[in-house]
């Protein structure tokens, strides 16, 4: 539920077909069948996106982003996404977009996703050391107030979209989004990255036991993998193998997290890749 098409890419004049390729081929070395794709605006374009998935559509599912302020503008964009382009979901990033949750087009935003039926991925991730390895690379952040109350708020302001805080909220934030998570119908938690930075400070044991007060049905997995980027430490092979090793949970459990609840959320019944 948590690819990345770099931006460099974009930048570099990489091809659709390329990109495609790259990230397929990725994704059979890391044993994943399905990935979805996210971009954030307006640094990877919707249509360079669409035109991805449309060489791989049988592997690759493609989200849309949109800078949420002004809404009347970010809508029509979102609109065309979804309805023209075909794209299944919106990608959000606070820091990266330089926005505040409950800014008032912000709500209206993720609002208007759950009007389309599409669900909304939000980076939510608070301190996590694995952030760390990317401090050099950060020249898109942007400063903006991160109060935990306003990841509460948000999914009861837009009750009918769903909601996915990516990466657990981090290492420092993951038993508050729990909290959220537990506490609203429409949100969920996708583990990428602060799986492994979670296991090591506290152990799969105890992380096993936060999930099964929370429920395997809250959780997808993501990998957030860059390809290029990401460090070998924080690979999706690696992020994948903690899942399929956490202990006290069944194997039905773990595929639950795995591939089940994302396509339960993404409304599609995806056979494994052969």
């Amino acid at each position: 539920m948590h690819l990345h098409v770099p931006d460099r890419w974009v930048r570099d004049g990489v091809s659709p077909r390329v990109a495609a390729e790259r990230i397929v081929s990725f994704m059979d070395e890391s044993g994943i069948d399905v990935g979805v794709l996210l971009p954030v605006a307006p640094y990877v374009p919707n249509d360079y996106v669409y035109r991805v998935v449309s060489y791989e559509p049988s592997r690759l599912i493609g989200f849309a982003s949109v800078v949420p302020n002004p809404a009347d503008v970010a809508m029509g964009e979102l609109r065309r996404a979804v309805e023209d382009l075909g794209l299944r979901g919106l990608k959000l990033h606070p820091w990266m977009q330089g926005f505040c949750l409950l800014h008032p087009h912000v709500v209206r935003v993720v609002s208007g996703a759950g009007e389309l039926g599409i669900p909304v991925v939000i980076h939510a991730l608070r301190g996590d050391l694995s952030s760390l390895y990317f401090r050099s690379v950060g020249e898109h952040r942007i400063p903006t107030p991160d109060r935990m109350e306003d990841y509460d708020l948000l999914p009861a302001l837009a009750p009918k979209t769903t909601i996915i805080y990516a990466h657990m909220g981090g290492l420092f934030g993951f038993r508050e989004f729990m909290a959220i998570a537990a506490g609203h119908p429409n949100v969920y938690l996708d583990t990428s990255y602060s799986l492994v930075s979670i296991v090591e400070e506290i152990g799969a044991q105890r992380l096993s036991v936060y999930i099964k007060h929370l429920g395997v049905d809250k959780l997808v997995f993501g990998s957030d993998h860059i390809i290029g980027l990401t460090p070998g430490q924080l690979s999706a092979r690696r992020q994948i193998e903690i899942v399929k090793s956490l202990p006290g949970l069944s194997a039905a459990e773990k595929e639950q997290i795995l591939p089940d609840n994302a396509k339960r959320i993404l409304g599609i019944n995806q056979q494994p890749h052969a």
